[in-house]
Formats: C-alpha cells, structure tokens, sequence
C-alpha cells in the first residue's frame, strides 16, 4: 500500500509538473504569438514608411528638376541679355554722341555764312595791309 501511496504522489507530482510546464508553455506561446503580431505591426508600418518616403524623393527629386530647369532656363537668359548689351553703346561713346549733336546743332550752334566768311577774311587781309 505504501508503493502504491509513493506511485500515487509520484504521479500526482508528475501530472503537477506536466500541468505547471502546459501553463508555461501556453504563456510563453502567448508571449511570442504577441512579439509576432507587434513585429508584424511593426514590419506593415515600416513598409508603409518606406513607400511614404520613396514618394517623398520623388516629389523632392522632381522639384529639384524643375529647379534645374529654371536655372538653365536663367543661365540662357542672362547670356542672351549679355549678348544683347554688348551690342548696346557704353557711357563714353553716348556722351561722345551729345558732344556731336551739340556741335552740329543748328539751333545752338552758330554758322558762319558765306557773305560772313568773305567779310571777315577781306578784313583781315585789310589789316595785313
């Protein structure tokens, strides 16, 4: 009876144990059905990080084109106009131009008429003489 009583507890304490590693094993796959859900969750919210900032780039890669763009588009305007003033006259050469005009001007200027030359060049040769 006492081997009988000794089986009893040995398999009571066996059932005990087998039950006691059951419940840790249920939690420990609890545990890591958990971690697998949050890095699932984790993995979809980076996936979809990623796709956010890949359209980011290429929002940022097209605006930096267009930039480019107008750059270039600027550099041909700017060599265009430069090309344009080249051809234009400087400060010198327009005041070089009034000088000109003021000379020939023939309401500031005064002219010499032929009468008045013949004039003035026999009154000269009178005083020679």
């Amino acid at each position: 009876m006492a081997d009988r009583a000794d089986t009893k507890s040995v398999m009571s304490e066996l059932v005990r144990r087998i039950n006691e590693d059951a419940r840790r094993l249920r939690a420990s796959e609890q545990r890591i059905e958990k971690i697998e859900a949050s890095f699932s969750a984790l993995e979809e919210r980076l996936l979809m990080q990623l796709s956010d900032l890949k359209l980011s780039l290429e929002r940022i890669g097209s605006k930096i084109s267009a930039v480019s763009d107008r750059i270039v588009a600027m550099e041909n305007d700017i060599s265009r106009i430069n090309k344009e003033l080249s051809k234009t006259a400087s400060k010198t050469e327009v005041k070089q131009l009034e000088t000109y005009l003021e000379i020939i001007n023939p309401i500031t200027s005064k002219f010499v008429t032929k009468d008045e030359l013949e004039n003035a060049l026999e009154e000269k040769s009178a005083r020679k003489a």
